[in-house]
């Protein structure tokens, strides 16, 4: 199993609480630092059936600057897409503005307030391999 891991670096709890709201996604663990109940140790969350692991990595002092990654999320549709989108964008940092491309009728790309990079589109051959 490949599984990510991405460094928050003191805003981990908040960001869980964006992503369950964001995604209806899953905690399945969290893990805090009994001397700084704030941070978190370890957490994994589902996104999609997904396994995303995230931490604070003792707060400030980390790595979390968002280059050489992006965390890609697929929709059905372009009104699952924009739901999460609305939620998430606050405090973003748009890398592509919400269009259609060659490879999908709706894609967005931006930097969330934690510095953690997200593409979301739309595939329309999501359910084209459920009905094969």
């Amino acid at each position: 199993m490949l599984a990510t891991h991405i460094y928050i670096n003191g805003q981990c709890k908040e960001a869980i609480d964006l992503y369950v709201k964001a995604f209806n996604a899953s905690v399945e663990k969290i893990i805090q630092d009994p001397d700084q109940e704030h941070l978190i140790i370890h957490a994994e969350i589902l996104i999609h059936n997904q396994l995303l692991m995230m931490n604070d990595f003792g707060g400030n002092t980390g790595f979390s600057k968002s280059g050489g990654y992006q965390l890609s999320v697929t929709f059905h549709n372009e009104n699952e897409l924009k739901d999460v989108y609305l939620i998430l964008k606050e405090g973003s940092t748009t890398v592509l503005p919400i269009q259609p491309t060659d490879y999908s009728p709706c894609v967005v790309r931006f930097i969330d307030k934690y510095d953690v990079r997200w593409a979301l589109w739309v595939d329309t051959e999501l359910d084209a391999g459920l009905e094969q």
